[in-house]
């Protein structure tokens, strides 16, 4: 359930909350995601302990700044070598608050030893085996959105 108040994108779904804001407008973040292209492909990883796929992410590390911690993210668990950040918009999901970036990948190099065993393209969003539905689909209209702007 997707709704649209005051240029902001609402949802609510089974007691979680999410949100999405102009980029770099929150006061602090605890985590950063990145919605990766791969040769106009959506690039997805998938955890060792899951068999669902979701969108590059995780904890920004004490010390990091936003755009440090999705560069780490992103290497660590796509495999880029070559690639840019942009950000597309700040999120908060239920207690937490993050900042999402958008990467072109031009290079992948092999994973290295990570929490992730593989990853792949995909031209959407697999709607059956995704980790994390509510915000990753509010960041993908937040994406679609900036898309249709540019």
């Amino acid at each position: 359930l997707f709704e649209t108040i005051n240029g902001n994108m609402d949802c609510e779904v089974k007691f979680m909350s999410c949100q999405t804001y102009a980029p770099e407008t929150l006061e602090h973040y605890d985590i950063a995601i990145i919605i990766s292209t791969y040769q106009s492909q959506l690039l997805l990883s998938r955890h060792k302990k899951s068999a669902n796929w979701e969108f590059q992410g995780g904890p920004i590390q004490e010390g990091e700044s936003q755009i440090m911690a999705a560069k780490r993210i992103l290497m660590e668990e796509s495999g880029a070598v070559t690639f840019n950040l942009q950000p597309l918009c700040d999120f908060t999901k239920d207690d937490l608050q993050g900042i999402c970036f958008m990467a072109n990948i031009y290079d992948l190099g092999q994973l290295g030893e990570c929490e992730m065993r593989e990853r792949k393209s995909f031209e959407a969003l697999p709607v059956d085996h995704l980790m994390y539905p509510e915000i990753s689909d509010l960041l993908m209209k937040a994406k679609r959105a900036f898309d249709e702007q540019n």
